[in-house]
């Protein structure tokens, strides 16, 4: 059975041209021609402060000429000038820039930094404005890097993203720079360039260096006839280089207002009797922007129709595994609701999960390592694709996702420690089995959350159902009962360095107390650790006190339960 489908670049054209963040874009530009008309004084202007920010770049006369090469990252580095090495990734840890752009932007490089400083700052407000980032040829090449340089400095878990719309830009940089942009799944949508089939500009880089720019975001092509909106990079660039106007009189504010005409008041006629829904919209496109002519289409153009087909059934393949991914989501929770249950129940019969679970004597133990297993499959996919995302976004992701990995973190690799000591192992940590998911989730959390000087009320209060903050705690435990046996029969050095390890492991664990940092599950009388400190009392050398000992000694666990030790 075949699925009716179809391209929505036209709809999402028409939505575009009757917004009204576009023609304010334009209209910024004609006010920024006006205060500074070869734009040497200032290259851009602030044109509105508020509802929404406005923020236009010009076009000094001149600044495209013999600049249509790309200067490297690792060039501009040598230069003292990194300030976009942020977008690098383990796989692209190196773009190039146009060259005009990027001398454009470092020419006011003081002027930029008090602009983006001010911008982030207003972001932090409680009713921050929209930020508009406008410009017309290279002035658009500039503003696309500077809106990429300012998103870097937001939080935009917070604060509004700021929308880029270009006027006829030529591209900014090549394919290094173009994938680094495309990880950050929200950055790609902040920026909008519009272009005319008259405008011979945005080509003009294109034409001189085959194969070299190209392009990110959304484009509005358009002509004379109408327009459509593209996404797909390869597309984007082959009807860029179709695009052959010698036209110098490229007017887009008249262009705007003609199409948004159209958009209100015209409909737009399907030029034959397709029976593939989407190949007939595809065509519509094409004859909109230009590209195509009423005539039966040649050879090439069929070619081109067949790549977009592809393009849009890529994107619906796309949508079906986000859509997989949700309800790979919600199984997670599930999974983790059932841990939550195999806890509590554990705790019933007076020892923890850990223990439980290590022991393997119920039948629940056998589905709890199934879903274990699924719940790390899981991570290590999400963990792998964040820390392959570029640097800024793989230190500042979602807090909120991060919590989630610090929650499977702490009640999963308890599991994983439980499986490791059950099949002979000896040092968790030091014989490198310990899982990288499980490193770079630690290590992220801690580059993110700030650790509390002295716990806080909501935490004492907690604790009774709390999962132990370092998930590495029954490794500890494990090698401490180690230690322990290693004092009865090593030698005299093995027993001193052992002695002194379990001093430290004791001070750990009354330091961790103090801070509400274990959970109470610790103490339950089956537990690993109550046979650990059997153990430690046994070995140790009397008379010996401590505050460990004091703790124990007095039952002080039955007050950390509530909250009050």
């Amino acid at each position: 059975m075949t699925i009716n489908q179809f391209s929505s670049g036209l709809e999402s054209a028409n939505f575009v041209l009757t917004s009204d963040p576009v023609h304010q874009a334009w209209s910024a530009i004609e006010k920024q021609k006006q205060i500074n008309p070869n734009a040497e004084l200032s290259l851009f202007s602030e044109i509105q402060p508020e509802n929404p920010t406005i923020i236009a770049f010009g076009t000094p006369p001149g600044s495209l000429q013999g600049q249509e090469g790309l200067v490297s990252l690792s060039k501009l580095k040598q230069d003292n000038f990194a300030h976009f090495e942020f977008l690098c990734n383990k796989t692209n840890p190196s773009f190039s820039l146009n060259q005009a752009a990027i001398k454009l932007f470092q020419s006011q490089y003081r002027e930029l930094l008090q602009l983006k400083e001010k911008l982030v700052e207003n972001s932090k407000s409680k009713t921050p404005s929209l930020v508009i980032i406008t410009g017309q040829s290279v002035g658009g090449s500039v503003a696309t890097l500077f809106t990429l340089w300012l998103l870097q400095g937001l939080n935009l878990s917070k604060a509004k993203r700021p929308l880029c719309v270009t006027f006829g830009s030529p591209l900014v940089g090549d394919k290094h720079l173009q994938e680094c942009v495309l990880q950050f799944s929200t950055w790609k949508s902040c920026f909008l360039h519009i272009v005319s089939n008259q405008d011979p500009t945005p080509q003009l880089f294109i034409s001189r260096n085959p194969g070299y720019y190209k392009p990110f975001g959304t484009f509005l092509l358009c002509s004379a006839s109408g327009c459509a909106c593209f996404e797909d990079p390869d597309i984007i660039l082959e009807q860029l280089v179709k695009t052959n106007s010698q036209n110098q009189q490229c007017h887009y504010g008249k262009i705007l207002g003609d199409l948004k005409c159209k958009a209100l008041c015209s409909v737009l006629k399907s030029t034959e009797a397709e029976r593939d829904s989407l190949q007939a919209s595809l065509i519509t496109q094409l004859q909109a922007i230009g590209i195509l002519s009423q005539k039966q289409p040649s050879t090439e153009i069929q070619s081109l129709i067949l790549r977009m087909k592809k393009h849009e059934t890529k994107l619906l393949i796309q949508k079906k595994k986000i859509s997989d991914s949700d309800k790979k989501l919600n199984e997670m929770k599930v999974y983790m609701a059932f841990l939550e249950w195999y806890k509590k129940d554990s705790k019933k019969h007076k020892i923890g999960y850990y223990d439980r679970y290590r022991n393997q004597g119920n039948i629940s133990d056998v589905n709890v390592n199934e879903y274990k297993k699924k719940l790390m499959n899981y991570w290590e996919d999400s963990v792998a694709e964040v820390e392959n995302k570029p640097q800024i976004e793989g230190a500042y992701f979602r807090v909120r996702w991060l919590w989630a990995g610090t929650n499977y973190r702490r009640m999963v690799e308890p599991l994983n420690i439980a499986d490791y000591y059950r099949d002979g192992g000896k040092n968790y940590k030091s014989d490198g089995k310990r899982p990288k998911q499980f490193i770079l989730l630690e290590d992220w959390l801690t580059k993110v959350v700030k650790p509390e000087a002295t716990p806080s009320k909501s935490k004492k209060e907690t604790v009774g159902s709390s999962l132990n903050e370092d998930s590495c705690f029954w490794a500890h435990v494990e090698e401490a009962r180690s230690l322990c046996k290693l004092v009865k029969n090593g030698s005299v050095e093995e027993k001193e360095r052992a002695v002194q390890e379990l001093k430290n492991f004791e001070a750990d664990v009354y330091g961790s107390l103090k801070n509400y940092a274990l959970s109470p599950e610790i103490f339950l009388e089956k537990s690993s650790f109550m046979q650990w400190w059997k153990e430690y009392k046994g070995v140790v050398e009397q008379p010996y006190s401590s505050l460990l000992l004091e703790f124990m000694k007095d039952r002080n666990y039955e007050a950390y339960k509530e909250g009050k030790f």
